[in-house]
């Protein structure tokens, strides 16, 4: 699954995992199952040669953790929305999480109603 680490892509990909209540529902906008995401995980995540410490040759299992806890931090509730992770040799890295419903909006930011004070 993992490949030498002279064949790594020398370009970085985007990949974004949709959950829906705490499981992965889509890979990049496509709806999957868990076994189907759990393959196609490993197939593009083992090319950029990413591992787990304990777990061998299961770098879905590595990613969907990493993409859950990060979704954690900004869900209410059940763990719903979309985590944007960067593949690029052997790593795989959060670049945003998304929850819908999540009451802190960045685009406004910590600004503060101050009519309501």
């Amino acid at each position: 699954m993992t490949p030498d680490g002279f064949a790594f892509p020398e370009d970085p990909e985007k990949l974004v995992i949709t959950f829906d209540e705490g499981v992965p529902v889509a890979i990049d906008g496509e709806t999957v199952t868990l076994l189907e995401a759990f393959q196609e995980l490993n197939r593009r995540l083992g090319a950029f040669g990413l591992t787990g410490r304990g777990i061998y040759e299961s770098p879905a299992a590595l990613a969907l953790i990493r993409a859950y806890e990060e979704l954690k931090k900004v869900s209410i509730g059940q763990v719903s929305g979309e985590v944007c992770l960067v593949l690029h040799r052997g790593n795989a890295v959060v670049n945003s999480a998304r929850d819908e419903r999540a009451l802190y909006d960045f685009t406004t930011g910590a600004t503060f109603d101050r009519s309501v004070a």
